[in-house]
């Protein structure tokens, strides 16, 4: 929990520092998903509904008309879109899994907006963090204390997910699939696998590699943004419910496959 806590601190200084919104475009239509945002963070989910679907069809109305976006780009955005709206409307969903698809879908669009450092590379810390805590359960052999950092981990990668087919290669996209795809299928047998350890590593290798390509120093962003999208992410670190996973993890493993 200590780790987790510094990893937070570290992600709010990081992010005050390095990211620069004015490199994204900001426009009367961006602003409706960061109200959204902030919306759902309040559990005003009928509303931000509502803004989510306006944003949609000024967004992909534009995006369709741009020659820089392809018909894979155009078919990541608009499921993600629809995984948002579809967990906001849907009660059962967790509120947490809500504010998660929400902040996916906003990373996405900043991903495509921005051309030097974009959003999601400020989620480093809270996916990082989880996984280097699952090297070390799997060192003391604590099953328990893995599958909790395993669920956190996953949960974090979903949601930068949309942002890595955006911004990485097919090549890159495949291989780091393929690496957590191993970790989530392999959570029960592990022990037995003597190259689980390795694979551990080298997911790490591989995703702290995507976090720092690229990295540059930038100024401040507004607060506003700060205070919204940071109170999201350390909402998003409590979220390690076992349950409510299991039914998101085929899902989102089928999206994965089919983005393959």
């Amino acid at each position: 929990m200590k780790k987790l806590i510094v990893g937070i601190s570290i992600f709010f200084i990081f992010f005050s520092f390095n990211h620069q919104k004015g490199l994204a475009k900001i426009d009367s239509e961006t602003t409706l998903i960061e109200k959204s945002l902030s919306l759902v963070q309040e559990g005003d989910y009928v509303h931000s509904a509502n803004l989510i679907e306006q944003f949609e069809v000024k967004y992909m109305e534009n995006a369709k008309k741009n020659k820089d976006f392809t018909p894979k780009d155009l078919e990541t955005i608009s499921v993600t879109f629809q995984n948002a709206l579809q967990s906001l409307e849907n009660d059962a969903s967790d509120s947490q899994e809500k504010i998660a698809k929400v902040l996916g879908l906003r990373l996405l669009i900043d991903a495509r907006e921005t051309s030097v450092q974009p959003m999601w590379k400020e989620m480093k810390n809270a996916v990082m963090t989880p996984l280097h805590n699952m090297d070390s359960a799997f060192e003391r052999g604590n099953t328990e204390a893995y599958d909790i950092q395993l669920n956190q981990f996953l949960h974090q990668f979903e949601i930068i997910y949309p942002s890595l087919l955006s911004d990485l290669s097919y090549d890159e996209v495949k291989k780091i699939n393929s690496l957590v795809s191993f970790l989530d299928d392999y959570r029960v047998n592990k022990e037995a696998l003597p190259a689980f350890s390795q694979k551990l590593d080298q997911t790490q290798t591989e995703l702290l590699m995507i976090f720092e390509q690229g990295n540059s120093i930038f100024p401040p962003a507004t607060f506003w943004t700060l205070f919204t999208i940071g109170g999201i992410i350390v909402g998003t670190l409590c979220y390690v419910g076992w349950r409510k996973y299991i039914g998101e993890r085929n899902k989102n493993k089928k999206q994965r496959e089919h983005n393959d």
